[in-house]
């Protein structure tokens, strides 16, 4: 497998949405069920406004996408009763949105390779910390992101128009 990551083009708009659309299918049934919601999150607004923003990546291979994230500085309201490391200006804070992997390639680097592009795209625009969130029934997720070096910060409820409200993992790693 030969893997390219890169930023996400404007036109590829429907190419993302149908890799989320199609993972929330494939992942449906599973012990680890996402519980995005088609039409509602990832929603194809929002894949857009990323794209436009320059903030939504993509991991390709000769098949098409394979991965994507967001990473921004968008932080939920549940964030801010995280009991999170960095202490220092909220600015320097890049938050990561919707890391997925397809099935068919997972457990052969494209998560860990998705995570360290991240970090290289934090480090270069001066965040000093990535914060992400993630069900607290993940458990691949979750190995992925210890296994990295986020560090669990505890269990925060947020609410998601997709989870409604529930209670979320959260990860932080100081950069």
């Amino acid at each position: 497998m030969t893997l390219s990551i890169r930023k996400a083009s404007v036109g590829e708009e429907a190419a993302v949405l149908s890799f989320y659309e199609d993972l929330i299918g494939e992942m449906k049934g599973s012990p680890y069920p996402l519980r995005w919601e088609k039409g509602v999150y990832p929603a194809g607004d929002d894949i857009a406004d990323a794209i436009r923003a320059e903030t939504l990546y993509v991991a390709d291979d000769s098949g098409g996408i394979v991965g994507a994230f967001i990473v921004n500085h968008t932080q939920g309201e549940g964030y801010a009763h995280a009991n999170w490391l960095w202490r220092g200006d909220e600015a320097q804070v890049a938050v990561l949105h919707l890391l997925a992997v397809a099935p068919s390639v997972q457990r052969r680097g494209v998560g860990k390779a998705l995570l360290q592009f991240a970090v290289d795209c934090c480090r270069a625009d001066g965040s000093r910390a990535l914060r992400l969130d993630t069900l607290p029934w993940n458990l691949p997720g979750k190995r992925l992101y210890e296994g990295f070096g986020f560090q669990y910060r505890g269990d925060v409820e947020v609410y998601y128009p997709s989870t409604g409200q529930i209670a979320f993992s959260m990860y932080e790693l100081i950069l």
